[in-house]
């Protein structure tokens, strides 16, 4: 997708998570703090590829002079999600 914009000229926009930032040690955090993450956890190969795509897509802002923004969203909710699936979210919700 980063290739396919720079060749077309379009800004590209990845949708990263807040699990980038792994078990914080740092709160709130600010958007240069560089995580706690586990490389080897149970969740690890979420965790790394985001920070992975977020790596790539500022490789190409700095090396191709792609136009990004990388946006990390937090806690969301929408069709389709369990109201007991204990997300903060969703346990708001069922607690109300």
């Amino acid at each position: 997708m980063l290739g396919l914009a720079k060749r077309i000229g379009a800004r590209f926009l990845l949708t990263s998570t807040s699990e980038v930032y792994g078990d914080p040690l740092q709160h709130p955090q600010v958007e240069t703090y560089w995580g706690n993450v586990n490389p080897i956890g149970v969740r690890s190969c979420y965790d790394e590829g985001k920070r992975t795509a977020e790596t790539l897509t500022m490789d190409y802002h700095r090396g191709a002079n792609l136009e990004v923004r990388i946006a990390r969203i937090f806690n969301t909710y929408g069709p389709r999600m369990c109201i007991d699936d204990g997300r903060v979210v969703s346990n708001f919700v069922a607690q109300s």
